[in-house]
């Protein structure tokens, strides 16, 4: 698998973390089977008695449901920000209890 797929299935499976509580029954299930049980769109199909077609429509659809969602509220976003804002202060924090603790010697 490309890098590209990695991170975009990446991308895909954070945003249902945050906001596939808003999708609706059906594609949350069928969501689930499809990036956190890696099911390819043919098994979805066989599994829900349906085309392969519809699954990938309602990947597609609801994929684009959360990006828009995330437009809207950012939520993502603002926790990426969040954890590099943490990581520079804990990386700062460091640095100061080094320089602590060289001054206690």
């Amino acid at each position: 698998m490309r890098l590209d797929t990695l991170q975009a299935r990446g991308r895909s499976l954070a945003l249902y973390e945050r906001y596939g509580a808003l999708l609706t029954d059906h594609q949350q299930a069928i969501l689930d089977l499809y990036l956190r049980s890696d099911w390819s769109l043919a098994e979805i199909a066989n599994h829900e008695g349906t085309s392969r077609a519809a699954v990938h429509d309602i990947v597609k659809r609801s994929t684009h449901s959360m990006q828009e969602y995330e437009r809207r509220l950012g939520l993502l976003t603002e926790a990426v920000r969040r954890k590099r804002a943490i990581e520079a202060l804990e990386k700062e924090l460091e640095g100061l209890q080094r320089r602590m603790a060289r001054l206690s010697v």
